[in-house]
Formats: structure tokens, C-alpha cells, sequence
């Protein structure tokens, strides 16, 4: 019974959500296209995601973050920006590419309710890939966690989620 409850959760979870979804089962014919615009998703079913760590590589025609969250994926927002700064304090983040990529998750935290963290991932990193420059963990603010991806030029990009474990995939396509 516990299985089949279970299940029907996780059923709810993925219909409720406006996010495109992608099992990390599904071939590279079905992910999502890509784009070079914003992009807001929502997910009500998240009520305290947390965001643990992040991980980053290269592919032969693009590069991936990958966000790891404890919990259902969070809300989000994604725009193209060529400044960062920090969550909180304001003070510039210290990466610089020609464009780059805000991302900003919420409802999440990084960090446990007595307030240790709990973000594992880079706070800043320089992998020098093909497109992804830099990167920087910029925020765990007020419900709100957020990234900064510096870019090489303005990168088509592409959203979407793996589950067991819940990651949230972020591919930046290369030079076209």
C-alpha cells in the first residue's frame, strides 16, 4: 500500500508542475529543444526543496550543470544576464564571460532550519569548457537559491529533470 501510494505522489508531483519533464530513462530525441529566451516554470508540489550540490561537465556539443535537490524540483526562473552579484549582500560576483545565465530557484534553501549549510557543489569555479566559463553559487537567500553561469557568447540553453536522484539539468549548447 505504502508502494502504491508512493507512486501516485510522484504521479501528482510530475502532472502538477509546469516544468518539461524528462525521465532520466528518455533518449536525447526527447529532450527539449532548445532556446535562447527566459524561462519561469513553476512546481507547487515543492514545499521544502533543498538544494545540495552542483556538478558540471562537458559534452561534445554542450556543456551541463547539473543542480542536485533534495526534495521535488523547486520553482524557477532562468534569464540571461551578463552581470551577477550576490544574493543578499549585492556585492558583484567575481566571473566574467560576453553573456551568461542567472538561475534562481524558490521556494529552496541550502542550508538546514538551525542554518548550516548544506550545498556541497563549488562556490565558484572556473571550468574554462567550450561555452561554460565560470559559474558561482550566488545565493541562499530568503527562500531563494541562485546560481550564476558565465558564458563564452550568448548560448542557446536547454531545461530539464532527472529524478532518483532529483537534479536539475541546465545544457548550454556550444558554438552553432
Amino acid at each position: 500500500m505504502k508502494r502504491l501510494i508512493a507512486l501516485a505522489a510522484a504521479l501528482l508531483a510530475t502532472l502538477g508542475t509546469t516544468l518539461v519533464s524528462t525521465p532520466s530513462t528518455a533518449g536525447a530525441s526527447t529532450l527539449p529543444a532548445w532556446r535562447d529566451t527566459a524561462l519561469t516554470w513553476t512546481n507547487p508540489l515543492a514545499r521544502d526543496p533543498r538544494v545540495v550540490d552542483l556538478t558540471y561537465g562537458a559534452h561534445p556539443r554542450y556543456d551541463r550543470v547539473v543542480i542536485h535537490v533534495r526534495g521535488a524540483i523547486p520553482s524557477g526562473h532562468i534569464n540571461y544576464a551578463r552581470r551577477f552579484f550576490f544574493d543578499g549582500s549585492g556585492e558583484r560576483v567575481p566571473i566574467k564571460g560576453r553573456s551568461g545565465l542567472r538561475i534562481d530557484l524558490s521556494p529552496a534553501r541550502a542550508h538546514t532550519l538551525a542554518g548550516a549549510s548544506l550545498y556541497d557543489g563549488p562556490r565558484i569555479a572556473r571550468p574554462r569548457l567550450d561555452t561554460l566559463k565560470a559559474l558561482a553559487f550566488t545565493g541562499d537567500f530568503e527562500g531563494h537559491v541562485s546560481f550564476a553561469l558565465a558564458l563564452t557568447h550568448r548560448a542557446d540553453y536547454r531545461v530539464f529533470w532527472l529524478h532518483h536522484p532529483q537534479r536539475l539539468v541546465i545544457d548550454v549548447r556550444h558554438s552553432r
